[in-house]
């Protein structure tokens, strides 16, 4: 296998480029050697009569080779070079003994050029610099990231594969870069691409072995050969490493806010998390690898399986059973390096219960549970309300909302999702006090379900539906607007609230916030963040507030986190406040508002 030193030259090929020279060993070889030395050349030679090995483990820049190596031989190893559809590329001086002028002998077309030696080494080296110079496109080497590209990593597995060694195969994949190409482009995309290489190359040379290979398959799919321990430590550092590093990327608004909104394959508006790494570690520890096609698929397997799941993670596999050579048959450890949890399914699921694996096993007991954050008003500094935030609890890797509601729908189970957190928040919201509010969100999959919404309530206890306040995201309204509007209206009709979340993020026109008519509007916190220092952001908060209490609307701030906040959010007349200045959110309903009031 590759010799960490070998590919690690590929970084620095504008520095020096690297030359095969297969000669015969010889003082003029030497001393040739040394000339292209002066130049800047890296000068390697093979170390057996397996010259193609040699070609793919060092992605030489040029090649020089004498027609008298080996038994006179030299012009077919060339030739061989050049029938093969990737080594091609590589260009080829041949040394020949043949005077001037020179009579092209079969094949020797395909050859770059062929140099008699007579000629000397000085003329030799303009045609090395020149055939540098006019070289292109290197072997097999990915323009983005630098790497050996899909040939020398398919070459690199199958060796390992005929090694009957153990070994693993670190398979990296990115989550949600087209929803990042989409808001940015694809050129900022390469560079996240990029950055990924660099993470993998830095992990590898602390964490790997002399001989681990790092190569990258095309897109945002890169591999690592190495020992199956190894690959744990690699995986776990890699993760560790570009999740400290992803936000950068983002731009200031959606790095706060946590996710991308982009419109999704069926053209509704849908949030993208902040893009997360997964790596499939496929090994042959419990059950013998024989052939690639076989890595593949269980990559391939596993790697779908991990789209499912939130944020970064790493898989490995123990066998299930006596056979085990798909990933349907393997008991998955899951594990999320960040968040210094993991958690172990018995098999991997088929596409109709992916979910459903992994629901169970983070939500086995109690897994999920509601916590209450106040809503303050800002002119009596009293406490008026509660939302009811879901959280994971315990292992639960689903810890975060944003990645909750994502998988949820990806794996089309966000109803029921909503149903159990309503659940929660009315089973623990009973010590509510009956003058305050207590605000519910809800996706527009369920809002738009008349049969649910009928018995969606149904366990309320003594919360009446007058102390409910239903929130509603742009998003959510913007996906379904007719059949949202109908059902806010019903809602309304049997005595519920309705608050429109995340006002001015510009999804939603003001016309359709009008029509819909909410008691609520809550200003999108990225609006409120330094307003104090933002006379345009004022400005935007006062215009809303005039068009609010055109409409009878009570208005909310979002995310305050500090009393000059507070002061400008309270000064431009906004009623309602919300945030970690008044009080995080908590399991207890929390009786008066903190900060220096």
């Amino acid at each position: 296998m590759r010799n960490f030193a070998g590919w690690e030259s590929l970084r620095s090929v504008k520095k020096k480029n690297k030359v095969l020279f297969i000669a015969p060993q010889s003082q003029w070889r030497d001393s040739l050697a040394l000339c292209l030395k002066k130049i800047q050349c890296a000068v390697i030679y093979p170390e057996d009569n397996n010259i193609l090995s040699k070609v793919f483990d060092e992605v030489p820049n040029l090649i020089l080779i004498d027609e008298d190596y080996g038994h006179k031989d030299g012009r077919n190893i060339a030739l061989g070079i050049k029938e093969d559809m990737v080594l091609k590329a590589i260009p080829i001086i041949l040394l020949v003994d043949r005077p001037e002028p020179l009579n092209a002998q079969a094949g020797e077309e395909r050859i770059d050029f062929c140099f008699p030696k007579a000629k000397g080494a000085e003329e030799l080296l303009l045609h090395v610099r020149e055939a540098l110079v006019q070289r292109v496109s290197e072997l097999d080497v990915n323009p983005v990231t630098r790497l050996p590209g899909t040939r020398t990593s398919v070459v690199r597995i199958d060796r390992a594969i005929r090694s009957k060694k153990l070994f693993a195969v670190c398979c990296i994949d990115l989550s949600d870069l087209a929803a990042f190409n989409s808001a940015y482009g694809d050129a900022r995309g390469d560079e996240v691409i990029q950055r990924l290489g660099e993470i993998a190359e830095q992990v590898l040379k602390k964490e790997g072995n002399p001989n681990d290979f790092l190569g990258h398959l095309g897109g945002d799919d890169l591999i690592i050969l190495t020992e199956s321990e190894t690959a744990v430590r690699i995986s776990q550092a890699i993760i560790e490493r570009f999740d400290s590093v992803i936000g950068g990327f983002y731009d200031t608004k959606d790095r706060s806010q946590g996710y991308l909104v982009q419109r999704d394959k069926q053209g509704e508006l849908a949030q993208y998390p902040l893009m997360s790494v997964s790596i499939a570690i496929v090994h042959n520890d419990h059950m013998p690898l024989t052939e690639m096609t076989q890595i593949s698929r269980i990559a391939g397997e596993l790697k779908k399986y991990m789209k499912t799941l939130p944020g970064s993670c790493y898989v490995k596999y123990r066998r299930s059973g006596h056979e085990a050579k798909t990933a349907e048959n393997l008991s998955l450890e899951i594990h999320f390096p960040t968040k210094m949890k993991s958690v172990t399914v018995s098999t991997a699921p088929r596409a109709s219960d992916k979910y459903e694996a992994l629901f169970s096993a983070l939500l086995r007991g109690k897994k999920i549970e509601s916590f209450y954050q106040p809503i303050v008003d800002l002119a009596t500094r009293q406490i008026v309300g509660y939302e009811a935030l879901t959280r994971g609890v315990g292992s639960a890797p689903l810890d975060e909302a944003t990645l909750l509601f994502s998988v949820a729908r990806e794996s089309g189970r966000v109803k029921e999702l909503d149903k159990l957190c309503v659940d929660y928040a009315l089973m623990n919201g009973q010590a509510i006090p009956t003058d305050r509010k207590l605000f519910l969100n809800l996706n527009h999959e369920t809002l738009i379900d008349p049969g649910l919404m009928k018995n969606l309530f149904s366990e309320r206890g003594v919360v009446g539906f007058k102390n409910i306040v239903i929130e509603v995201t742009e998003q959510s309204i913007l996906r379904s607007f007719e059949r949202m509007r109908s059902a806010l209206a019903e809602l309304k009709a049997q005595g519920f609230s309705v608050a429109i979340d995340d006002v001015g993020g510009g999804a939603v026109s003001l016309r359709d916030v009008a029509i819909l008519k909410p008691d609520y509007i809550k200003f999108d916190r990225t609006l409120i963040r330094q307003i104090d220092t933002s006379p345009t952001k004022q400005q935007i908060v006062l215009s809303m507030i005039l068009f609010a209490n055109g409409i009878q609307a009570m208005t909310t701030a979002e995310g305050i986190e500090t009393r000059e906040e507070y002061e400008a959010v309270l000064n431009c007349g906004v009623h309602l406040g919300q945030g970690y200045y008044f009080g995080r959110p908590a399991k207890m309903f929390q009786k008066t508002a903190h900060g220096h009031l």
